[in-house]
């Protein structure tokens, strides 16, 4: 074996595990910076309902990570490795999803109401189920989430 192999190897383990702590504070400094950080909801007074998706947050987790969690549910918890401010404000996070097997990239616009909606949600094989803001599935626009807190 070569001497030079394990020192080699510790050093890309180490750099590998700066660059995943890097992309999540990269995600956590976009969301922040373009105002996602929170709760949002169509209509903040209703009650979560498990599994409805009716409220979403975005949230630091302690040890410094972005997490997407619906309704208020703690089995119900995404982690967003990363986010990106486009030049036109749209905000792209990638958000992994475990119980579905797949991570998908959700475009987040603000509307003028102080809202925010979805523009696109895609997924790594290039299928849409939100396109144009709205649901590829039935053609209906996706609603304006306001912020809860």
């Amino acid at each position: 074996m070569n001497p030079f192999f394990p020192r080699l190897l510790a050093t890309i383990l180490l750099a590998s595990s700066f660059t995943a702590a890097a992309a999540a504070d990269g995600a956590v400094e976009a969301a922040r910076e373009w105002g996602l950080i929170g709760t949002w909801a169509v209509d903040c007074a209703a009650p979560p309902v498990k599994g409805r998706g009716a409220i979403i947050s975005y949230e630091v987790t302690t040890d410094g990570n972005l997490i997407y969690r619906r309704d208020h549910d703690p089995s119900d918890v995404n982690d967003v490795p990363s986010a990106r401010i486009e030049p036109d404000q749209t905000l792209v996070i990638s958000i992994v999803l475990p119980k579905a097997n797949q991570t998908r990239e959700n475009g987040i616009v603000k509307t003028s109401d102080g809202g925010i909606r979805s523009v696109f949600n895609r997924g790594e094989d290039g299928s849409y189920t939100i396109r144009e803001a709205r649901f590829v599935a039935n053609g209906k626009p996706t609603p304006v989430l306001a912020k809860c807190d």
